[in-house]
């Protein structure tokens, strides 16, 4: 009896305790994806910890022209072969599209995450993860004229940090597709769609363009493991 009153109270217990936590992150998404205000701003840098990678989505559902892009990473990798000095170049590999069927066949799966903290980077690199706030204060200063010299030097610091997380991610894809040869460099190239529009889904025809932007080579990453 005393045995099975302990689970009852273990139980509720955890219950209580993932209650508060899901009341929590709530807040935190709701006041880093929420509109700007006094409060939001005050706690920015502890939401923008939290927020970023895992949760981080620079998505403005409630905009009047909200974004429409369906985005991917292509990765190329250099590479020698077992027992062989000859350097090999791959084609360009679709990391993406794999890992969201795969992700959609599977209910319970790392891939959702491992998704949306590639898509995330992809978002800082292409079109920078500057919330709102940062984007009134840019156009204020755009209408005055006036120095933007601190506002770029931190988006551009952004997009690099950005890049070095995803040439990371390259390297940990280049492992699971090579995982038996030397590794020598990689390359990116980020891939943006736009969405069809809801007035066109049932055109077979509809031209769908796409933006590549291609990076340099680097070096792959030593300290990174293979996707899964």
């Amino acid at each position: 009896m005393k045995s099975h009153n302990w689970r009852i109270c273990t139980l509720n217990i955890l219950l209580v305790i993932f209650s508060l936590y899901f009341i929590v992150h709530f807040i935190i998404i709701s006041l880093h994806a929420g509109p700007v205000n006094p409060i939001s701003v005050a706690l920015k840098p502890l939401t923008d910890r939290y927020v970023s990678p895992v949760f981080y989505q620079n998505w403005h559902l409630f905009a009047p022209n909200p974004l429409t892009i369906n985005q991917k990473l292509y990765v190329k990798i250099k590479y020698r072969e077992q027992h062989s000095s000859k350097e090999v170049e791959s084609e360009w590999l679709d990391v993406t599209s794999p890992m969201i069927e795969v992700n959609n066949e599977t209910l319970f799966s790392p891939y959702n995450r491992i998704i949306r903290i590639s898509m995330g980077y992809m978002n800082g690199l292409q079109i920078g993860s500057a919330d709102d706030l940062t984007y009134k204060i840019i156009e204020k200063k755009q209408e005055k004229n006036e120095d933007m010299t601190i506002i770029d030097e931190a988006l551009s610091k952004e997009q690099e940090e950005a890049e070095t997380a995803l040439y990371r991610y390259a390297t940990a894809a280049a492992k699971k597709y090579y995982p038996d040869s030397e590794l020598i460099s990689v390359q990116i190239t980020t891939s943006k769609t736009k969405a069809v529009p809801y007035s066109q889904r049932k055109e077979d025809n509809y031209d769908m363009e796409e933006v590549l932007t291609a990076y340099e080579w680097k070096e792959v990453t030593k300290d990174v493991v293979k996707l899964p």
